[in-house]
This record gives C-alpha cells, structure tokens and sequence, in this order.
C-alpha cells in the first residue's frame, strides 16, 4: 500500500469557505483521503460536507486545532456528530482516546511540544520521540502525527528519519509540505500519510485550474 494523500479544505489553518462546494467540483481527484479543520465552518455544514465526501466514497479527516483538555473534548464530540472516521493532529489527552472508543473514529493525535498558530513543534528529537512512544502506549490510540516542516530546535528531516526509525506506528505528517523537495522528502520517509492543505490553494506546485488536477499530479510523483 502506497503513502495515503489526505487533501485538506484549509488554508491558513482554517477551513476554507464554500468547502462542500470545493469538494464536489474537484470529487474526480484519485485520492481517497479528504479532510477539513473545525475552524470556519459551523456543524450543519461539516455534517453536510463529511456526507458528501462519504457519498463519494472517500475516508474523512478532521484535524482540530485546540490545546485545551476541555477544547479536545469538544471537539471530539463534533467529529463523532459529523461522522468522520479519523481525527488527527490534536492535542492528545487520555480522556479524548476513551471519547472516541468505540465510535469507529481513528485517534491520531500529535506529539511533542507545540505553540502558537500554525503551531511550531519544539523540543529535542528524543523527547518528541519519546512523547510519542507514551502517547502510543495508551489503549484508544491508533496513530501518532508529526508536524515536520514546523520544527524549530533543529533539522527537520534529521529529526523525522530518526523518528521513524524509532517509531513502527502509523503516522502521518502533517503542515508545510508545499514543494517537490518536502514531497520528496516525505516519500523518501514513507509514513502512512500526510496533508497538503495550503498548497491545494497557491501556486506551490505550480499554476493548476483545477485542485483535483493538482491533487492527481502529487499522486503520480509519490508513485514514480
């Protein structure tokens, strides 16, 4: 099984506007992995777009930007009211791994140090690893997530290899992959998946028309 795409309707770290209608205009895209943020958008219409993404076939992805036990809770409660399948990149608590138990939904929560808006991942590569390796021990947990490119107390990639070289878990990479060599560098990596966000909505990879036509060249690199 090849590395999993997962596109995001989000940009700048919010979902973006009109996403359900972004989704159906670009559902063609071969990736089976859609996802969005709970930011900018209200809960009738996350359940809409899940529905809709569902409808299509394709596995959903929320990915909650909130630190707080309380927050993480909340916003358990709206992936389990949209019915998506996976939630990933959020805070992990032990109280949101025994929410989610038994709702089918898949618990990726992140690891190591992070602050502020796009958070930043700080620490040394053995306390993130090491973070992650107490975070996978607990019953709930199916996946870790790695903010690589958002590293700041060293070398992203150096840090990343040896985390997989440590850590056997599905993982998913998660903020900044906007060019070839990050693409590349994750390919070379081989985690269970990553998002691309942001770059579905500039030029990063250059000018496409159509987000699905994008979505459908990213795949092809990651297959040559």
């Amino acid at each position: 099984m090849g590395i999993n795409l997962i596109a995001m309707l989000t940009n700048h770290d919010k979902t973006v506007p009109g996403a359900k209608s972004v989704f159906e205009e670009n559902r063609a895209a071969k990736t089976g992995c859609w996802g969005f943020k709970d930011v900018g958008i209200e809960l009738s219409d996350a359940k809409a777009l899940v529905a809709s993404m569902k409808a299509e076939g394709k596995t959903t992805f929320m990915e909650p930007l909130i630190e707080s036990e309380e927050g993480c809770l909340e916003a358990a409660q709206f992936a389990i009211d949209c019915g998506f399948e996976y939630v990933i990149g959020m805070e992990f608590y032990e109280s949101v791994a025994q929410k989610l138990k038994g709702t089918g939904i898949q618990y990726f929560p992140t690891c190591g140090r992070r602050a502020g808006i796009p958070r930043m991942l700080y620490g040394t590569v053995q306390e993130i690893i090491d973070d992650a390796k107490r975070i996978l021990s607990v019953d709930g947990v199916a996946g870790i997530c790695l903010s690589v490119y958002r590293y700041c107390d060293g070398d992203p990639e150096v840090m990343a290899m040896e985390f997989a070289r440590q850590i056997s878990a599905p993982m998913i990479v998660t903020g900044s992959i906007g060019n070839d060599a990050r693409l590349n560098f994750v390919k070379a990596m081989k985690p269970w998946g990553f998002t691309i966000g942001s770059a579905l909505f500039d030029d990063s990879f250059g000018h496409y028309d159509h987000i699905s036509d994008k979505l459908d060249m990213l795949l092809e690199k990651l297959e040559q």
